[in-house]
Parts: C-alpha cells; sequence; structure tokens
C-alpha cells in the first residue's frame, strides 16, 4: 500500500476543552481510512459485550494493514504533546484496540488504568459523543454547594460532553471518567490508543529522576 504524506497540523485544526483543567485536544485534520483500511478493521477477531465489540487485540496498530493510521495517530499525539501540553518528554504507543457499537449500543463510563494520555481515532460514525466526568465540579472542590446553575460550562458541571465528526481524533488524560451515549446512528467505529511516558524523567539533583523504559514485546 503506498503511505500518504503525514498531515501537517496547525492551530486551525485543535479545538481545546480544558474542562475541569484537564488538556482534552480535538485534532480536526480531514484524515479519512480508505475502504480497505476500514474493512479490515471491522473483519478484525471481536469479543462481544452487553454494550458494544471490542477487539481481542489491544496491539491492532502494529499491524502492517494499519501502519498508515498508526502514522497518523503518532503525528497527532506529537502534536498534542509538543503544542497542547508543551513538554519535551517523549510518549511512547503502549496499547491499541477498536470498538464497533450498533444502533442501542454504548460504551459504559471508564478510565485507562496505566495509560498518561489515550486517544480515540473516529473511523466511521455520524455525530459521535464523549462525555467526560468528575466526582465534583471545580466550582465544588473548594465548598461543596449544590448551586442554582443558570448555564452548565467547564467551571461549574460535573460532566462534559463534546460533539465530534468522522476523521476527528480527541486526546485526553487516560484517568480521565468517560462514556458515550446510546448510539442512535449508523455503525459507529472507534480506534483507541493508550501512550504512556518514556526516557528520563526529572534530575538527581532533585532527587526525582527516573529512566523509564517502554516494552514493546507483548
Amino acid at each position: 500500500m503506498e503511505k500518504d504524506k503525514i498531515i501537517k497540523i496547525d492551530s486551525s485544526m485543535r479545538y481545546m476543552f480544558p474542562f475541569a483543567g484537564y488538556p482534552i485536544c480535538v485534532l480536526r485534520t480531514g484524515f479519512q481510512l480508505n475502504d480497505n483500511e476500514l474493512n479490515f478493521i471491522k473483519n478484525l477477531e471481536y469479543k462481544n459485550n452487553e454494550f458494544h465489540k471490542i477487539t481481542e487485540s489491544t496491539n491492532i496498530l502494529q499491524l502492517n494493514e494499519l501502519q498508515r493510521l498508526k502514522d497518523f495517530i503518532e503525528n497527532s499525539l506529537d502534536d498534542y504533546v509538543s503544542n497542547v501540553l508543551e513538554i519535551n518528554n517523549k510518549f511512547n504507543l503502549t496499547h491499541s484496540w477498536a470498538t464497533i457499537q450498533n444502533e442501542k449500543q454504548f460504551h459504559q463510563g471508564h478510565t485507562h488504568c496505566s495509560q498518561l494520555i489515550s486517544s480515540v481515532y473516529y473511523a466511521e460514525a455520524e455525530k459521535p459523543e464523549i462525555t467526560f466526568k468528575i466526582p465534583k465540579s471545580k466550582l465544588q472542590e473548594g465548598y461543596y454547594f449544590s448551586y442554582d446553575i443558570k448555564n452548565n460550562n467547564i467551571y461549574n458541571s460535573s460532566g462534559y460532553t463534546v460533539t465530534l465528526k468522522k476523521g476527528d481524533i480527541i486526546f485526553f488524560p487516560g484517568q480521565l471518567h468517560h462514556e458515550t451515549p446510546i448510539n442512535n446512528k449508523k455503525e459507529r467505529i472507534i480506534v483507541g490508543s493508550g501512550f504512556f511516558i518514556e526516557g528520563n524523567i526529572g534530575q538527581k539533583i532533585e532527587l526525582d529522576d527516573l529512566n523509564i523504559k517502554i516494552l514493546n514485546d507483548r
């Protein structure tokens, strides 16, 4: 398969949603899977649960058929780390999977353990949404009152929903609780990815230095 040129991301493609201070970012680059790539994802081995189908493999981006998608996701991650988080640390891909939601299915609330950064790429979807939730709003952290809210916003709400488009990729901290509403549209296919920090961290003089190495032999 001929390898497409990686999309160069500029600021007009970034949409920030700093809910509760978390660095949630959507990149709207227009990147789309071709028919072969989409059909390959559909024909992977899946296991079923009451909410959706999820791939048996948690390393689907290591497959040659999805190299173009892997390149896009890693390029998007580099932009998120460099231009949103604005740090120089390296992050490495640790997990990747796909889920399929049919009509009336949804993704239950969860977090991603062992992932500092998580991403979701919307391979096939019609007006998908993702909802982030925290136990208390930022306004309630100081004084835990039930405020008379005029309009819900990132300060006074314990939940925030982002509406996306096919081809979007969203990045957020893996610790952040998230879920999707019931899918009332056509088949929804996403590719999820998880990342962890790698390399030298901290300084010896501060007694906080570490060297982290990610093993990709799972």
